[in-house]
């Protein structure tokens, strides 16, 4: 969004986001919950690719810039579980 409220972009290929961070260079990691991935947008909200699959109900990114380390904060296992986890992950963006 704009200043004025108008919206810009949109990405809509998400289901039940639950938090998102900047990287390096202005890309957007995003916490895609409910398909159980972890998304890579650019700045313009484009798809570049999915960071990590399969992870049961990711809620919380912390992206440490120095290290290009994500940590994410996830359900142990299936949906219904209620023990959650954090888990570190190692970000080398090859294009």
């Amino acid at each position: 969004m704009d200043f004025t409220g108008r919206v810009m972009s949109s990405f809509t290929d998400v289901k039940s986001p639950q938090h998102l961070v900047l990287d390096n260079e202005d890309n957007v990691l995003v916490a895609d919950s409910g398909n159980h991935r972890i998304l890579l947008l650019s700045s313009q909200l484009q798809l570049l690719r999915v960071v990590i699959d399969k992870l049961w109900g990711p809620t919380r990114l912390c992206y440490n810039e120095v290290e290009s380390q994500l940590y994410v904060a996830h359900r142990s296992s299936e949906m219904w579980s209620p023990s959650k986890v954090v888990s570190q992950f190692s970000l080398e963006y090859t294009e």
